[in-house]
């Protein structure tokens, strides 16, 4: 059978056309407000910059990037005398943006003060720096908490405690312990880190990617709702491992030496992602 087809008559030629002038209209115009909304966003910013001296028998530091979506960067200078942060940042018109530094005996407390417009809200606007003698360094508890952003953590610490909404934690160097907890994003280090006592990064939601100097820690616990858990480890072992996916096509891959002996392990690991894959190997 044939299907005959039948051209529009005027009236619906008609109809159509309008259709289709209204439909590239009402783009065009949203088009040209969200362009007009960026343009007036973008013609009103501004950077700003601020840098404060921090205590010089500094032992604990608190940073506090709230609602400000920034990168937060620790790093050593064996040139520097004492400890500072600094801060550059893009703003937008009526919202003020500076670093509130407090405090008291042998700790401080930086705060990222300023409101951030939700256009600009996932873009990663400036950038806080924590300078630090490298011997003050090795000695520090470093306790950050940001709602958007990054840290970036490039120096030995005594311990790290970190915990970020949505964003990404990158780190190098040492530490006695380490515990984050990124909601949403990715945990990775940029090369094999040194973690004396006990290494801990969950989320809901990324990846963990973190590579670890030999010997490892004795306690190794990595754990994602969904998502991907990779972990490096050198040396010969044995290693306690618990790794496991909870969905049946989940990937679960081990290629380290094994015990299941508490006391022959030098270092238990607990590895899971809820949906996700994970792999233990070595680096």
């Amino acid at each position: 059978m044939t299907a005959t087809h039948t051209p529009p008559s005027t009236g619906e030629r008609r109809t159509i056309r309008v259709v289709i002038v209204t439909a590239a209209v009402v783009l065009g115009l949203a088009l040209v407000a969200g362009l007009t909304a960026v343009a007036v966003g973008v013609g009103s910013t501004r950077i700003v910059a601020d840098a404060q001296p921090l205590p010089a028998d500094l032992r604990v530091l608190n940073i506090d990037a709230g609602e400000v979506p920034i990168a937060v960067r620790i790093l050593t200078d064996d040139d520097a005398t004492e400890p500072r942060a600094e801060m550059r940042f893009i703003s937008t018109a009526g919202n003020r943006h500076a670093l509130d530094i407090t405090a008291q005996a042998d700790s401080a407390r930086v705060t990222v003060r300023g409101q951030t417009p939700d256009w600009f809200r996932w873009a990663r606007a400036g950038e806080v720096r924590i300078v630090l003698p490298p011997g003050l360094a090795r000695g520090l508890t470093l306790i950050s908490t940001q709602r958007y952003g990054a840290l970036m953590v490039d120096t030995d610490l005594d311990r790290l405690e970190a915990r970020i909404d949505n964003g990404a934690v990158a780190l190098r160097g040492a530490a006695r312990t380490v515990e984050i907890h990124n909601q949403r994003g990715a945990i990775h280090s940029r090369a094999p880190i040194e973690v004396r006592d006990s290494f801990s990064a969950t989320g809901i939601e990324g990846k963990i990617s973190v590579d670890f100097q030999d010997p490892p820690p004795p306690r190794i616990r990595a754990t994602l709702d969904r998502g991907s858990v990779e972990l490096g480890l050198d040396g010969d072992g044995p290693f306690l491992v618990n790794a496991s996916t909870g969905e049946a096509e989940g990937r679960t891959v081990v290629r380290v030496p094994r015990t299941s002996d508490p006391g022959e392990a030098v270092s238990e690991i607990t590895a899971r992602a809820g949906a996700g894959s994970v792999v233990v190997d070595r680096t």
